[in-house]
Parts: structure tokens; C-alpha cells; sequence
């Protein structure tokens, strides 16, 4: 009888837990992972999709000049390594708008053998992104991007750079 009301109660917990609703920030980190695996995968008609159908950057490219520059950066890499590091949420407004400044670190092919001989982490980046929730979820609108040094990055992204960098 005891454990019948032990596996009632831990059910009913079960049931509480799948009943929770996913916050909006929690989605945006997903989508954010999502947008790191297409990167990895080099996926860009995947990166297209997520992206809204007037997208502009900060210099002016629209989603067909993006295609272009995203396409001729993955034809001359190789393995593409893409580390999400500390993501900034900004507000989010009733009407389905957010802004997020991330850091990234992206290496490939042969910067990915020189990680492990001489602890090269890569190419630090901060992108700042206005997203825009649209039926299917979460989509960049505009996006922003800067090269930064290590000592640049948010103090945040520190102790997850260290992770999958010991050495760093």
C-alpha cells in the first residue's frame, strides 16, 4: 500500500512537470542551439528558413545577399565547429520581438587541430539579434556581428569558454 501512494504521488509530479510551459527565454536558447547545428552541418537552406522574409544586417545585406556571404563562407571551410558561449536575452515584448547579444567561437578544419596542440579556441564573434516569433517559432530579423579578442567577450562566456577549452 505504501509504495502504491510513492508511485501515485511521483505520477502525479510527472504529470505537473510535462504540464509546465517552456519559458520564452528557454525557446530562445533552443532556437539558438538550433542555428549552432545548422551552422555545424552547414545547412544553408536550414539557415534560410530561420531567418525572416525581410531580414537585413547591420550593412545592409537582405536574406539573397546573406545567402550569398554564407554560402561562399562554407565552401571555403571544412568542418565548422560553432561554440554557443554566454547568450544575453534582452526584453520581449507582448508582441512576439526579442533581442539577444551572444558569443560565439567558430573554428574549422585546421584550427580544430591546432585546439588541441597549441589550446587555439578559434574566432571569437558577438552577434546581437532582433528576432521575431512568427507560427513556426522563433526567427532572426536582423542581425549584428563583431570580432572580438578574448578579452572582449561578455565575463559570462569565461567560464564556458573554459570548458570546452581547459587549456584557455
Amino acid at each position: 500500500m505504501k509504495n502504491h501512494k510513492i508511485i501515485t504521488f511521483l505520477a502525479a509530479l510527472l504529470v505537473l512537470a510535462s504540464c509546465a510551459r517552456e519559458s520564452e527565454e528557454a525557446r530562445i536558447l533552443k532556437f539558438m542551439n538550433r542555428v549552432g547545428k545548422l551552422v555545424e552541418k552547414k545547412d544553408l537552406s536550414g539557415l534560410l528558413t530561420i531567418l525572416t522574409d525581410d531580414y537585413a544586417d547591420f550593412e545592409g545585406r537582405d536574406k539573397k545577399a546573406t545567402e550569398a556571404l554564407v554560402g561562399d563562407y562554407f565552401q571555403r571551410r571544412f568542418g565548422i565547429v560553432m561554440h554557443l558561449l554566454h547568450t544575453k536575452i534582452g526584453d520581449i515584448t507582448a508582441g512576439g520581438e526579442a533581442s539577444l547579444e551572444t558569443d560565439v567561437v567558430l573554428s574549422s578544419g585546421g584550427a580544430e587541430v591546432l585546439r588541441k596542440i597549441i589550446r587555439f579556441a578559434g574566432d571569437f564573434y558577438r552577434f546581437k539579434l532582433e528576432l521575431r516569433k512568427m507560427p513556426e517559432g522563433w526567427r532572426i530579423s536582423r542581425a549584428e556581428w563583431d570580432d572580438l579578442s578574448l578579452n572582449d567577450l561578455f565575463p559570462e562566456s569565461l567560464p564556458i569558454l573554459k570548458k570546452f577549452f581547459p587549456g584557455i
